[in-house]
């Protein structure tokens, strides 16, 4: 996880999601923004994502499937 940006990837792990639906699920319900830079992978820029993500921990506790 290099670089300015989160690929999809990047964010399914963060996040602890499985499968590309949950993440697209997650960016219409609003909690997840769109992507910055759209693609294969999409591209999230961190400091977005570190937003959202609790600092304290590294990973929100209620983000699991």
């Amino acid at each position: 996880m290099t670089g300015i940006y989160y690929t999809t990837s990047d964010i399914k792990k963060i996040f602890q999601w499985r499968s590309d639906d949950t993440l697209a699920q997650r960016r219409k319900s609003g909690f997840l923004p769109e992507p910055d830079i759209k693609g294969r992978p999409n591209k999230w820029l961190k400091s977005k994502i570190d937003a959202i993500v609790d600092p304290t921990n590294g990973i929100r506790t209620d983000s699991k499937e």
